[in-house]
């Protein structure tokens, strides 16, 4: 079964955005969709970005490797990243255990606070991923 957090905001590549405070968008988490992860296996290693790093929307920010391919993660909106989940270097299966939680990957101050709108909602979501089995 897909979960599908409802807070969170969805990208097309599969990653979520999801603020840090309720209804406060100065800074927000990203992560890998549980969807994501389940397509891309047991990631047994991740590539995370600096702290004060800059990314344009769907730039790559972060790679993982896993039993079954390595997967590029972009960041669904621009912004500068001010924290990594340092738990991901040691323990990166934490993301398929945990995706909305404690397998967050950065959390962002985003460039455009409007930009989280444009993000799918998670009933969107759940429609765009039900395409794939259609």
């Amino acid at each position: 079964m897909r979960q599908i957090a409802a807070m969170a905001r969805y990208s097309k590549n599969m990653e979520w955005a999801c603020p840090v405070l309720d209804n406060d968008l100065e800074l927000l988490l990203i992560g890998l969709s549980d969807f994501g992860q389940k397509a891309a296996g047991t990631i047994n290693l991740i590539e995370l970005p600096n702290i004060n790093e800059h990314f344009e929307k769907d730039a790559i920010f972060a790679i993982t490797e896993s039993d079954k391919m390595a997967n590029e993660i972009c960041l669904p909106m621009a912004g500068t990243i001010v924290e990594v989940n340092t738990s991901l270097i040691n323990d990166p299966t934490l993301i398929n255990q945990d995706p909305y939680d404690k397998g967050w990957i950065v959390k962002i101050k985003p460039d455009r606070k409007g930009d989280f709108s444009q993000l799918m909602s998670s009933q969107e979501f759940k429609e765009y991923i039900g395409a794939f089995f259609r």
